[in-house]
């Protein structure tokens, strides 16, 4: 393969051989300027760490974040990428500014692996981490999206030394170096600037008109519920309750807190709320919780206080409105599913789908793949108990 040339701004100090170019590439091109999937000695085993869900969240948030700002035309991150030339290169001099010319396969991405991820998934490229594999549907509802991406300009870092050379030893360093300085701040608050979000008024509501503080109240800094913790449920749960009754369980699983949520041609999830449809889900509630007055303790160690179950409880929710019930009958079904056995050997799990026994056969738990169809499976059982 021919060698490659890329022209930017030099960065170099005096007593060091080590330099950076400072250049841009459309989206689309970055594939044809650096390796993608170039297995790196040593680092094998650090990409099967970072293959992991934790990382496929951040993907997928990220994927989302892009999305937005590309389509909205709102305030966002630029996107970057740290590129390391293992060997020796060549420094040029052109018109336009530094030349570096190098080799295609001595390249390697060790800045913002999940950025180029969200990045190649998006254009429905092969990644190094995630697979990228889109529906015929996912390409053609996204093909605006992906054409502004392809286009959109990413700063590229080149890393090199083109007198003393960078051996595969130090671009190993690099890497570890890199990613522990730019692994990003540790919060609490879900990444979000600050500890409001559009729903947040209202799930605040939800929690006085329900005097949730009697359970154990609801956490702000977590996410779900451990056996451990003394509070009842999270605010991110509640938040995917309110969705979920309101829009069902496509809006329901691709909502963000920081999001304004809509559904239906663009109606307002807190609109809909705050015209009285909040009604519906505390009046599920109020008799839904009515069993852990009497035996708070004693859910912890089952399904119970589960996000899944909650969320799949709102889908019911959703349902029963769909379905013209009055507040009675929503009133009726959340009371005959607060009296279910939420425990892990109840036999009625034997009749819910996704549910299925551990290897030892003793306890229940999620027999299928993914957590939406899981979810889908519980809201579906859950309604044919109640009807």
């Amino acid at each position: 393969m021919p060698k490659l040339r890329l022209t930017g701004r030099l960065i170099s100090k005096a007593g060091s051989s080590v330099k950076k170019l400072v250049t841009y590439l459309p989206a689309i091109e970055v594939q044809n300027y650096f390796s993608i999937a170039r297995d790196f000695p040593n680092l094998e085993f650090i990409y099967e760490a970072i293959k992991n869900t934790t990382n496929s969240k951040k993907v997928d948030e990220i994927q989302s974040d892009i999305k937005n700002e590309l389509l909205s035309n709102t305030l966002g991150c630029p996107l970057s990428l740290t590129v390391i030339l293992d060997s020796k290169p060549t420094l040029l001099s052109s018109k336009d500014g530094m030349c570096v010319e190098y080799d295609f396969e001595r390249s390697f991405i060790a800045g913002n692996l999940l950025v180029l991820t969200a990045m190649l998934k998006s254009l429905g490229i092969k990644t190094p981490l995630f697979s990228s594999r889109m529906s015929a549907a996912e390409i053609h509802r996204n093909s605006v999206f992906r054409q502004m991406l392809a286009k959109e300009e990413i700063i590229i870092t080149l890393v090199f030394d083109d007198e003393c050379g960078i051996t595969e030893d130090q671009v190993k360093d690099f890497f570890f170096k890199y990613n522990r300085q730019n692994s990003g701040l540790h919060l609490t608050q879900f990444s979000q600037s600050d500890q409001t979000f559009p729903l947040q008024p209202l799930v605040n509501q939800l929690i006085q008109d329900l005097d949730l503080d009697k359970y154990g109240g609801v956490s702000t800094k977590s996410k779900h519920v451990k056996t451990s913790d003394n509070f009842l449920t999270t605010e991110y749960i509640l938040f995917k309750f309110l969705v979920g009754a309101v829009a069902g369980a496509q809006v329901q699983e691709v909502s963000k807190m920081s999001d304004d949520v809509t559904f239906a041609k663009g109606q307002q999830v807190s609109i809909t709320l705050s015209n009285g449809y909040v009604e519906n889900i505390e009046a599920f509630l109020i008799t839904w919780l009515e069993p852990l007055k009497l035996n708070l303790k004693g859910v912890r160690s089952g399904f119970r206080l589960s996000a899944q179950i909650w969320q799949a409880l709102a889908l019911v929710v959703y349902q029963l409105v769909q379905d013209d019930a009055s507040i009675e009958t929503i009133a009726q079904a959340g009371l005959i599913l607060g009296e279910l056995d939420y425990s892990k050997k109840a036999k009625h799990w034997h009749n819910c789908e996704v549910m299925g026994l551990d290897s030892n056969g003793r306890l229940f738990k999620n027999s299928v793949n993914s957590t939406r169809e899981f979810r889908n499976g519980l809201a579906s059982y859950f309604l044919s108990l109640v009807n």
